[in-house]
């Protein structure tokens, strides 16, 4: 079934999922994603990776995020200095920007096969997030790409500045951005950097709500002192993919984990 006529919620759990898998290796990650149905193209250049997903009615690309033990990834997320955007509009995070470099190369040649006649869905957790967020900007700019469909991201980062966020808005891109409670990474970095697409929150017992500022720094703190208890630092534990797409897979059940 094309991921368009899927209901919202499992759209949601399948592309955490998909960001999840991007996380395994080359050999690991094409059985998956062959399990889910895709041909997947696995991209590694200079330390920054993503899977390109085929099938006969998706094209779908999945940014691997943050690897702790990946020195280039640690580099990149700690580069936190606005540089001009590829698109020519606004200043991004010179480390997100730099890792969606190395990837965009192969990106536009797999892409550009398919022109305009295609629609495309992108994806990514946590630096993952990030480099999905700027080449689903470029996707849109390019002439000869697919536009994508929608953006789903998983504890991302700020990417740009008010003047890029702006630019990126006016474009109708949608961007479905899921937060996980007390998750730092959808945190920072600060100024000048800001967040694109309103906010899905997760809250302290991982079910989804809209809730003011107050509320969701109350129901933070409450899942940081809960998390205390447990000997369990959640500002960390909730940047997990794995928590986000279990929480999410729940959520598409339609049933409330109790409270």
């Amino acid at each position: 079934m094309a991921i368009n006529m899927k209901p919202f919620t499992e759209q949601a759990a399948f592309f955490a999922r998909c960001s999840e898998a991007a996380y395994l290796d080359e050999k690991a990650g094409k059985a998956k994603f062959k399990e889910m149905g895709f041909t997947a193209t696995f991209i590694d250049h200079d330390g920054s990776q993503a899977y390109w997903l085929v099938n006969d009615d998706d094209l779908i690309i999945v940014c691997r995020g943050t690897e702790p033990t990946e020195f280039k990834d640690i580099a990149a997320d700690l580069k936190a200095i606005p540089v001009p955007s590829r698109v020519g509009s606004g200043k991004v995070h010179a480390g997100f920007r730099e890792s969606a470099d190395d990837i965009w190369p192969e990106l536009h040649e797999l892409s550009n096969d398919y022109g305009k006649t295609r629609t495309i869905w992108c994806t990514g957790h946590s630096l993952g997030a990030a480099m999905a967020t700027l080449i689903a900007f470029r996707l849109q700019r390019a002439e000869d790409t697919p536009n994508p469909h929608a953006l789903f991201t998983y504890g991302s980062p700020r990417v740009g500045n008010k003047t890029y966020i702006r630019a990126i808005e006016a474009t109708g891109l949608l961007h479905f951005r899921f937060v996980n409670n007390a998750d730092i990474v959808a945190r920072v970095p600060l100024w000048p950097f800001h967040h694109f697409g309103g906010m899905y929150y997760i809250n302290h017992y991982g079910n989804l709500r809209g809730l003011t500022f107050r509320q969701s720094c109350k129901d933070v703190w409450r899942g940081f002192l809960v998390g205390l208890k447990k000997k369990d630092i959640n500002f960390f534990s909730n940047h997990s993919i794995t928590r986000y797409a279990e929480r999410l897979e729940h959520w598409a059940t339609g049933v409330e984990y109790p409270q």
